[in-house]
């Protein structure tokens, strides 16, 4: 079974204050767990295509494999190699590796989102730990649409080099409460809850905006808080959505002039009622 790098999804465009209901795609996001010897070593959130590599590539770079030249095997998604039969463990999301030399105790050493089953994870499964979100906040459109200014004003790094990511944390009214700049898009989002925290700032009445995509992890780093509304001025991924929905959180997408596209949860933006 092979997994589509793309998965419709009905989203609300809001353009200059005119709202309208239609079919899109989001890019998917997969789980991949990786086996070494029988061993799950990590599991990587990947956009489905191209396993085997993406398993082999990863363990080589890691330093779980010496060379390509000690692999025996490679099976992902029932299509066996070097004679094996297929088992009913083998899954769209897994690869098994077996090789030679491998680094004592990787497994220990990684972190494991899937530890038995096969198929695809469950949104539920990913964030089982984390309550909806309970905020019933409303933001208006106009204040969406003037937020990447105001963060990028504040992009002192970005300015002075580019090649990095930021995070800012808004109030409902459009005040910027902190920014944040990182070479990684997680640790920006990170240092600005962290930040928000060390303040004192409540969440339940605040919106973050990134410049990366809205994946899964960001999802749970916001709603892990309570806060209710993730914008994103890229893309938002399926897995994200999936959460989102069932976590109560809005996520928008695409932020740029007076454009964006809500995902999930519309009734949080005023004015966002279909046309």
């Amino acid at each position: 079974m092979s997994l589509s790098p793309f998965v419709p999804w009905r989203l609300t465009r809001i353009i200059a204050g005119q709202a309208s209901t239609l079919h899109g795609s989001v890019v998917a996001e997969e789980p991949l767990e990786i086996q070494l010897n029988g061993e799950p070593v990590a599991v990587l959130m990947r956009l489905p295509g191209d396993e085997k590599a993406l398993a082999i590539g990863f363990c080589i770079t890691e330093g779980l494999i010496t060379r390509y030249a000690d692999i025996q095997l490679v099976l992902h998604c029932g299509s066996a190699t070097e004679g094996e039969s297929v088992s009913g463990e083998d899954s769209a999301n897994r690869v098994r590796i077996v090789a030679d030399r491998t680094a004592p105790g990787p497994a220990a050493k990684l972190l494991r989102l899937i530890r038995s089953g096969c198929g695809g994870v469950e949104a539920a499964e990913v964030a089982a730990d984390i309550p909806a979100v309970s905020s019933d906040l409303h933001v208006s459109p106009d204040v969406l649409w003037a937020l990447p200014k105001m963060m990028a004003v504040s992009q002192r790094s970005y300015r002075a080099a580019g090649g990095v990511h930021a995070a800012a944390v808004f109030d409902f009214e459009g005040r910027l409460v902190v920014v944040k700049e990182d070479i990684g898009r997680h640790n920006a989002a990170d240092k600005a809850i962290g930040e928000c925290i060390i303040q004192g700032v409540g969440f339940q009445d605040k919106i973050m905006l990134i410049t990366g995509r809205a994946s899964h992890e960001m999802v749970m780093k916001i709603t892990r808080v309570g806060m209710p509304v993730l914008v994103s001025l890229s893309s938002p991924t399926s897995l994200a959505l999936q959460m989102a929905e069932r976590l109560n959180c809005t996520i928008i997408g695409y932020l740029r002039g007076h454009r964006m596209s809500v995902y999930t949860h519309p009734w949080r933006v005023a004015e966002s009622s279909s046309k």
